[in-house]
């Protein structure tokens, strides 16, 4: 753990993380819980979790069906999601490249950042074909599974990517998921050295495919990824030698605005 991270656990309030670990309860597939779901969930006794609850649907955090008893994230939780999406600045500086990129190629286009172990997907364009990707936002997708993914996790030092590679055990989520460490590490290496990276079916044998690269800082640290999401069966030899260079691209204009350059991580 670095001094920052070991600074700021010195300022942690049991209480919060509670509540965190309450409201971390629920996810795509657990929307609603019962009082007791998320106390095994949350790994917390019910009688805390009653209180901590009490508190969350004060401020409008979680809410409660009167008729089944179960709790889910109240609407505040929207209004806090569209503050962070907008706040740093990088959905508003992506949007038009994003804009261009389905423009061009009529194909979804996704934005995503990283968030501890897991990729957050924040906005989409969604792309014009008849048959099109549409990418479920906010919600967590692992690290090591998919292009936009990967392009995050190749942004990690050498002694993060081995400290993740460590402790993650991968789980086979798609009929091409790469669970083997060191095969990762290789990936890891390519993406570095080319700046892009493709993927098929990868997070869900649905029949997606994709292409991203990583979006850079003032600082040359990667802050995010930029990626276009195709079903499968368009995903030919001739649409992705152009894709490659098209969301490179798009990720370097994007860095430029943050003040990033866009570098490869050597």
């Amino acid at each position: 753990m670095g001094n920052g991270e070991e600074q700021d656990s010195r300022y942690r309030v049991n209480v919060v993380d509670r509540a965190i670990q309450v409201l971390k309860a629920f996810d795509q597939q657990h929307p609603r819980l019962t009082l007791s779901e998320i106390a095994a969930r949350a790994g917390l006794p019910v009688s805390t979790c009653l209180r901590l609850l009490a508190t969350l649907r004060h401020h409008g955090l979680v809410s409660r069906d009167e008729e089944s008893g179960r709790f889910s994230l109240g609407y505040e939780i929207i209004a806090l999601a569209d503050i962070a999406r907008s706040g740093g600045g990088l959905v508003e500086w992506a949007r038009p490249v994003m804009h261009e990129l389905c423009g061009a190629f009529q194909e979804t286009v996704v934005l995503s950042v990283r968030s501890g172990d897991f990729r957050i997907d924040l906005d989409q364009v969604v792309g014009q074909q008849n048959v099109r990707r549409v990418i479920a936002l906010g919600e967590r997708k692992p690290l090591y599974a998919g292009a936009a993914s990967q392009v995050l996790l190749s942004g990690f030092s050498e002694a993060e990517l081995d400290d993740y590679l460590a402790r993650v055990r991968p789980v086979k989520l798609a009929e091409h998921t790469i669970t083997d460490p060191e095969e990762l590490r290789r990936l890891i290496v390519r993406i570095r050295r080319d700046g892009v990276v493709e993927s098929i079916q990868q997070q869900s044998d649905s029949g997606g495919a994709g292409v991203a690269a990583g979006i850079f800082g003032a600082r040359d640290e990667m802050v995010g990824a930029i990626g276009i999401s195709v079903p499968q069966y368009r995903f030919t030899p001739t649409l992705r030698r152009t894709l490659a260079p098209a969301v490179k691209a798009a990720a370097d204009r994007i860095s430029r605005v943050l003040g990033g350059h866009g570098r490869r991580i050597a």
